[in-house]
């Protein structure tokens, strides 16, 4: 219970931050066509085609634009979005749309949780819907569903007085590049004097940055429901090493990210129990030797802006336990007389989970290359061998360079 409800309070706080503003240089465009450069907050993709916030400078107030009370808006180094006001059977309200090109025939896309479409917009204005829907068919008793491709007629018919690029319409698919292509591929024919314009900002599918680290961690056991209970074990400390992957995909979120977290270190962890009655005491001494590959799953948000940027992450931990030795010691007083035993018991299952979370700050090194510092923590509940109950938590100070 305990650590659902902090899993729980993690995430919120994870997810309040990351729509934390994030300002960059740009401007906006009014409807009377004046352009206003200042500083255009970024965000994700499905929040910038419902607001746009406009500040002239750092030090000024933010105003926000509804779609409609502006032409559009634009950062300095990437997107463009401008007001259309779009009437299909899925939507029929006036938003901002992303510019992805403007010619002869213009293209725009939109997107929102529940609706994507291209829209083509020739020289009359005439604003035209790219999409594909799921259909349902039956055959032989059977119902099917498939995509149509209706938005090929719909793009033969904008595109119909240029036969020249009839066989690129008919291979074209619903993406930014195909449908970049085609369009300008018609400018070029139509308008071989001017060319066209492309405002499509090109971000990767997916970046990986490499961040080999070192670092130190206290880890504490304790068992819950046996003797073992009665222990007072020591935290045992140790170095570890290991390298993370942060998977950054740009075209949904730049500031969360997922970060693959691995290393590998050695516990040792040293605990004894005392039980005596009238006629004899005992002395139990326990030592268990564990060499660990952590592995780790988070999300991750990262302040955007400045030398020194700090981040916050939450996810799961998994604990493969490569190699483990377990020795117990007991000492039987009797009599005036000191009875030894010693045994070896496999108490450990060879995987363990958690939740982990943490802070930490990355600083600019070099052009290329930042350093950073985390401060984390892992936190298990798990049923080992014997019905033993443990409680497991560790907290890990690392440090690393960032590729």
């Amino acid at each position: 219970m305990r650590s659902l409800i902090l899993w729980c309070f993690l995430t919120i706080a994870l997810f309040n931050i990351s729509a934390q503003s994030d300002f960059r240089p740009g401007c906006i465009i009014t409807n009377s066509l004046d352009t206003l450069q200042g500083l255009v907050d970024y965000r994700s993709e499905l929040r910038n085609m419902k607001i746009c916030t406009y500040k002239d400078s750092d030090e000024a107030p933010s105003k926000e634009f509804l779609p409609g009370d502006i032409y559009g808006y634009r950062y300095n180094t990437g997107k463009f979005y401008v007001s259309k006001e779009i009437k299909s059977d899925e939507l029929n309200d006036t938003v901002f749309v992303e510019f992805l090109l403007k010619g002869i025939s213009n293209l725009y896309y939109y997107k929102n949780t529940v609706y994507s479409a291209y829209f083509i917009e020739s020289e009359n204005d005439e604003l035209l819907e790219l999409r594909s829907k799921e259909i349902e068919f039956e055959k032989d008793g059977h119902v099917f569903t498939k995509r149509d491709n209706r938005y090929l007629g719909l793009l033969s018919y904008a595109l119909a007085d240029c036969p020249e690029i009839r066989k690129d319409i008919v291979q074209a698919d619903l993406s930014h590049k195909s449908l970049i292509q085609i369009t300008r591929k018609y400018h070029d024919y139509k308008c071989g004097d001017e060319a066209c314009v492309v405002y499509e900002k090109k971000l990767p599918v997916l970046k990986i940055q490499l961040k080999p680290l070192i670092g130190y961690s206290l880890s504490h056991i304790a068992f819950d429901n046996s003797e073992l209970g009665q222990a007072d074990f020591q935290m045992s400390s140790s170095p570890f090493a290991g390298l993370a992957l942060n998977f950054i995909v740009p075209r949904l979120n730049e500031k969360l990210t997922f970060l693959l977290n691995l290393a590998v270190n050695k516990d040792y962890f040293y605990g004894t129990t005392f039980q005596s009655d009238v006629n004899s005491e005992v002395h139990s001494y326990y030592h268990f030797y564990n060499s660990n590959l952590i592995s780790s799953f988070s999300l991750k948000y990262t302040y955007p802006k400045g030398k020194f940027r700090p981040d916050l992450f939450v996810g799961l931990y998994g604990n493969s336990i490569l190699k483990s030795n377990t020795k117990i010691y007991s000492e039987k007083v009797s009599n005036n007389r000191v009875y030894t035993s010693e045994k070896t018991l496999d108490i450990f299952k060879t995987f363990n989970s958690g939740i982990t979370g943490g802070f930490g700050i990355e600083y600019k090194l070099l052009k290329k290359f930042r350093a950073f510092s985390n401060f984390s923590f892992l936190y298990g509940v798990n049923t080992q061998n014997y019905g033993l109950e443990t409680t497991f938590t560790s907290y890990r100070l690392s440090t690393g360079l960032t590729f």
